[in-house]
């Protein structure tokens, strides 16, 4: 006992080091409520305790002065409350503690000597008496017992009142663009630094409960979401050994024929999963441990070249979780998350050879310690750090051994053209014999074999050009304090403090020659006619440096909730700090501030906490002590920006150097190639703002049955973006509108690029009159009767402006196999907005925005049948997707030459829409006990039952032979089995 005690010990000095490290809100939720006597009187004096397998130790507290009592910081999970007061009866309540939210539990006694007091459960409900956040969560047994994929993104569907989506990159749009969501894995912000998207793909296993916060957010936990948070807290162990062995695959058999060019379903996949937790030392020292492995295989894949490698992704993530209480009043809790993904031959077009695959590496590492104090019955700290690591990289599968060398008289080896590099094959089509001439031998050789018989050119082959190593941090620390005062008119006092550190790492370098390309004499350099070209990177030749990017920030708030009577009102404000910083300047005294110095960090801008005060505020009123109406009005400054990446100096290193050779293949000029460059900041610029007004109600109808009604508006502006300097002068742009200064954005910007040395002549800053506006009125009921759940929401929604972040690149024509088309990782602050002509927000940019879905219907639930089994089902309903035409032929007469349609709308926007779309997904779960304390497991999903594939994100660009079709479609009709034995 003596040795267990000094671990227990030594494990809680060893987590204690490091939380003291950092001091925030905890992956908790809590219990409250007002304890009476029969006759109406207050009880103050009331003990109640809180028990239950996932807290160690028991929590305790006492009812105040006015009867009311809080048990704040509760793990997530089934909860018994005991009640007792010398001379009253005891009573029990049972009650989940869900994640993030408050279960409100409220009773009377009777005297000691009358009827004994039973045990009842505190139904789950959407009505909440203290708050008006639009919050909602949900159990780990009630996403059991749904049709729900295997990892974190799949939950995102059950998120109440949020558009389906099948983007594998980009989020739904919920009052805001998909890349305005902040996603939380055990309270860790796992959503891609710089960028908004959700790369982390934790398994939906470890999940113990989900909770999704839409709106009326406050002053608690820095909420800065331009669109929706979703947050997790993982499974702890209990004070019981359990655990799961299970499998589950979906093959390409047992999936419907798929429509369109993206096959990603004809495939086989597998999940194999293992967790195990118990006590280390009972009542004190949980732990938690799971292994989880998704694979994917496709074979027998061909293309215009014959047959392909087959394509392969495997992924190992280990997760491992310790809860400790070395006394009731402090909770911790410390895991950490290994996960590495290999994909290989993963990138093929219809006429790519097979040694040309290119697969993809990445590595995802999620350390977290938090911690929880209960100081007294009326106040607690809180406090948390984490870290969160994630390595990307594109890996040709074959690596060129081929010495590169950019010296005058190179020679370039002709005669291993598909072993040195990526070889664009040249075709026949110019109208210069002499060129086709020389070009013909080359598509003899490398060509595929075409419908006649005859060798065709324009496909690839070679390996693959290009290495990509694209690394994101994230590191931050938060502490909390809160503290009740008051007793007729209570305070519940909150103070936090946030600071954390977004980074990337960017390095690329060239496989071999890079892209090689035989234009047999068709163009020259310098009078010198071109037979070959190679593109290389320039940062292969060792002289630029990765480019790191950087942005820090920290933020103060504080929030009163305050109670009176049937009222609670809430007041708060969040105020941040956001630097940015970019790499390639140093400061100086000149004109601009900076001169050039290639691979310095230097402060790029900076947002002071004065411009981001971002106030909360709002009403509860419990009419009836029972029901309630609610308002709330919320500021918002979000967080995420590529700019510190994209507008970097050291962009302004060209990134590409065209090698040309002559006819023999000797090297005889080099050529380097601008593709992007860095850019000045506009002076004094308001950040981004969402402000949001919402108002609503909430009725508990039966015991079991609850609902809410509210509505929403969000308004948002200020949006930042890279621009021409001289965009709203209307010399080569479309002239801007009236009200728009015909003016430069940076009237000295010549001077300045002049000071520095280079730099580009886009500037970064405010659209004039740029916005988005968002109207919302949903309905959402929560019905439990016996072994059943049903949720449902309805929403109506008008999502509409003139600056649309979902729609920012084209689609292709078609898109290839994984093309993302709009699903991407897209610059926030410098994508092709305001480009160029017919690319300003005045360009028929006003309209309904992409992620608009103005009809939307969820309801989904369960069902435990009586012979042990249980059937689930999740419906989905939402109107289509907005669209426009697009045609670079409306703006040539201000965009010269330029043939690109690329966000170039011919009419306003969002003038079309793709068809609605609707689908149902079903389960059925069987349960066999085996022997005791042993269940076998046979599980059986349906999704898309009903084979419902609807087209969506339709060809826009007038000039492709595809416009008005479908690019993608919703995936098909597809069953997974799944088997399992848990203990």
């Amino acid at each position: 006992m003596v040795r267990y005690q000094r671990l227990g010990s030594l494990v809680f000095l060893l987590l204690l080091l490091f939380t003291t490290t950092a001091l925030l809100a905890q992956q908790t939720g809590e219990v409250a409520g007002r304890v009476t006597a029969v006759d109406g009187s207050v009880l103050p004096g009331v003990t109640v305790e809180a028990r239950s397998n996932a807290l160690p130790q028991s929590r305790v507290t006492t009812t105040d002065e006015s009867g009311y009592y809080r048990l704040p910081v509760l793990q997530p999970g089934q909860y018994t409350l005991s009640f007792t007061l010398a001379g009253m009866q005891s009573a029990s309540r049972n009650v989940e503690v869900l994640l993030n939210q408050t279960a409100a539990v409220s009773l009377a006694l009777g005297m000691e000597g009358m009827a004994e007091s039973i045990t009842v459960t505190a139904e789950a409900s959407l009505v909440n008496k203290e708050t008006a956040e639009v919050k909602s969560a949900l159990s780990s047994e009630e996403i059991a017992s749904l049709p729900v994929g295997q990892d974190y993104r799949d939950l995102l569907k059950l998120a109440p009142a949020v558009q389906y989506t099948q983007d594998t990159v980009r989020g739904p749009s919920s009052g805001g663009s998909g890349q305005d969501n902040v996603y939380q894995f055990d309270g860790v912000n796992v959503s891609l630094p710089q960028y908004g998207t959700l790369s982390a793909e934790p398994a939906s296993y470890d999940i113990a409960q989900v909770s999704v916060t839409k709106g009326g957010a406050t002053a608690v936990d820095f909420n800065r979401a331009g669109g929706f948070t979703i947050d997790s807290v993982s499974k702890s162990g209990t004070n019981k050994f359990s655990g799961q062995v299970s499998y589950q695959v979906q093959t390409a058999g047992l999936t419907s024929e798929q429509k369109g060019t993206n096959l990603i379903y004809d495939q086989d996949r597998g999940w194999a999963q293992v967790n195990i937790g118990g006590p280390i030392l009972s009542d004190q020292l949980f732990f938690y441990g799971s292994y989880y492995k998704p694979t994917i295989n496709r074979e027998n894949r061909a293309n215009n070249y014959g047959e392909l490698p087959d394509y392969k992704s495997d992924r190992d993530e280990y997760f491992g979780k310790l809860t400790y209480t070395p006394i009731s009043s402090i909770l911790l809790n410390g895991s950490y998350r290994d996960s590495k993904r290999l994909d290989t031959s993963s990138l093929f077009a219809v006429s790519q050879a097979a040694t040309s695959g290119t697969g993809n590496e990445s590595k995802q590492k999620i350390g977290i310690l938090e911690g929880s104090w209960v100081i007294n019955n009326k106040s607690y700290a809180t406090m948390k750090f984490n870290d969160f690591k994630l390595y990307t990289g594109g890996v040709p599968d074959n690596i060129a051994d081929a010495s590169i060398s950019t010296a005058i008289g190179t020679h370039l080896d002709l005669a291993r053209l598909d072993q040195i590099g990526t070889l664009t094959v040249p075709v026949a089509n110019s109208a210069n014999a002499a060129v086709n001439a020389f070009r013909q031998p080359y598509i003899d050789r490398y060509g595929y074999v075409g419908a006649n018989g005859a060798r065709v050119g324009g496909g690839t082959v070679g390996y693959g050009s290009l290495f990509d190593a694209d690394d994101f941090f994230r590191r931050s620390w938060q502490a909390g304090y809160n503290m009740t005062i008051g007793s007729v008119i209570s305070h519940d006092l909150h103070g936090g403090y946030q600071r954390y550190t977004d980074a990337e790492d960017l390095a690329r370098s060239t496989n071999g020659w890079g892209t090689i390309s035989v234009g047999g004499g068709a163009t020259s350099f310098q009078g010198k006619p071109i037979f070959f070209t190679a593109a290389l990177q320039q940062q292969s030749e060792g002289n630029i440096p990765p480019i790191h990017s950087e942005i820090r920030s920290e933020s103060f708030e504080i929030n009163d909730t305050m109670r009176w009577n049937d009222w609670s009102f809430n007041v708060g404000v969040l105020a941040s700090h956001d630097t940015l910083y970019g790499q390639g300047l140093k400061e100086a005294d000149n004109i601009a501030g900076y001169v050039s110095s290639v691979g310095s960090r230097y402060k790029m801008y900076d947002i002071p906490f004065k411009k981001m005060i971002q106030p909360r505020l709002g009403a509860t009123w419990a009419y009836n002590s029972r029901d309630t109406v609610y308002a709330s009005y919320a500021s918002y400054n979000p967080a995420v920006s590529s700019l510190p990446r994209a507008a970097s100096w050291d962009r302004n290193l060209r990134q590409t150097i065209n090698a040309y050779f002559d006819a023999d293949g000797t090297l005889f000029a080099l050529d380097p190639v601008r593709s992007s460059s860095g850019k000045l900041f506009m002076d004094d610029m308001d950040p981004r703002q969402v402000a949001e007004y919402l108002v609503g109600t909430a009725r508990q109808l039966t015991p079991g049955w609850s609902a809410r009604v509210y509505g929403r508006y969000r308004y948002s502006d200020n949006f930042w973006e890279d621009t021409p300097n001289d965009a709203r002068l209307g010399i080569s742009q479309t002239p801007p509108p009236a009200g728009v200064p015909r003016t430069l954005y940076m009237p000295d910007l010549a001077a300045k690029l002049a000071a520095i040395g280079s730099g580009s002549t886009y500037v970064i800053a405010n659209l004039d009159g740029a916005f988005t506006k968002y109207y919302e009125a949903t309905l959402e009921s929560d019905y439990r009767f016996g072994k059943a759940f049903i949720k449902g929401t309805y929403t109506w929604s008008h999502y509409y402006g003139n600056f649309d972040q979902d729609g920012t690149t084209g689609c292709g024509t078609p898109p290839t196999p994984g093309s993302p088309c709009d699903d991407q990782n897209t610059f926030i602050g410098s994508s092709n907005i305001a480009d160029a002509a017919g690319r300003q927000i005045w360009d028929n940019k006003y309209g309904d925005l992409h992620g608009d879905r103005r009809h939307l219907m969820k309801i989904f639930g369960s069902y435990s049948l009586p012979w042990n089994a249980s059937a689930g089902a999740f419906g989905i309903y939402q109107s289509g997707q907005p669209w426009e035409a697009w045609d670079y032929h409306v703006y040539q007469p201000y965009s010269g030459t330029s043939t690109s349609d690329t966000i170039r709308y011919a009419e306003p926007a969002g003038r079309r829409r793709t068809p609605a779309h609707y689908q149902m997904d079903v389960n059925y779960i069987q349960n066999l006990p085996i022997v005791s304390g042993f269940n076998v497991q046979l599980q059986l999903d349906v999704f898309n039952l009903l084979d419902k594939q609807t087209g969506y994100r339709y060809q826009p660009s007038k000039n492709s032979p595809l416009f008005n079709t479908p690019g993608l479609y919703y995936s098909p009709r597809r069953l997974q089995l799944a088997a399992r034995v848990t203990f």
